[in-house]
């Protein structure tokens, strides 16, 4: 006989000590019992995928275009702000993050973004005359925020996407440096 929606079922988890002692602090402190904590914090995560999906529907309808675009700025300020500690409005070196990454976001949105593309603007140390030279804007909160809210938004490819594209450009790169000195013999 198939369940009814409302039944109640019983399931055994696997997950670490560590999470297990977490969700019981939690639970204590909420003064709940271990199995209505881990029942509410599923519950939660649906109900913000579900407001994070009307949010973005809502944008788009409005908006259109420029909604998608607003979106992806309120996510990478989110970001920024939740990894440095500091609101943008308040620190100049938040607000310079910011600004990084919005100027990435809005490149993907005017050129949207392949697994090429990306790992030359996310990910690649630039090459200057056959050697690699370290890009400082790379590993700044700014862009990492910006390739992750574009993520999150299905407009840029997931990190394994841009891994595989960055193997085929070093092939390419090897492969012209093999002819050039092959050219020089």
């Amino acid at each position: 006989m198939a369940r009814k929606l409302q039944d109640t079922v019983q399931l055994k988890l696997r997950f670490s000590e560590a999470l297990r002692r977490r969700l019981e602090r939690e639970a204590k402190r909420q003064e709940q019992s271990l199995n209505a904590e881990i029942i509410s914090r599923l519950e939660q995560s649906f109900r913000k995928a579900e407001d994070d999906d009307l949010i973005a529907s809502t944008f788009r309808a409005a908006f259109g275009a420029t909604g998608d675009l607003l979106r992806a700025i309120v996510t990478v300020i989110w970001l920024i702000e939740r990894r440095t500690g500091e609101k943008w409005n308040e620190d100049r070196d938040t607000a310079f993050q910011v600004e990084i990454a919005m100027e990435a976001v809005l490149r993907a949105f005017v050129s949207p973004l392949n697994a090429v593309r990306a790992f030359l603007e996310f990910k690649l140390e630039e090459i200057v005359g056959g050697e690699r030279v370290k890009r400082e804007r790379i590993h700044e909160p700014g862009m990492v925020a910006a390739l992750e809210a574009l993520q999150k938004m299905g407009m840029a490819p997931s990190d394994a996407e841009i891994a595989e594209a960055a193997k085929r450009v070093e092939a390419q790169e090897a492969a012209k440096r093999a002819q050039a000195q092959e050219a020089g013999k």
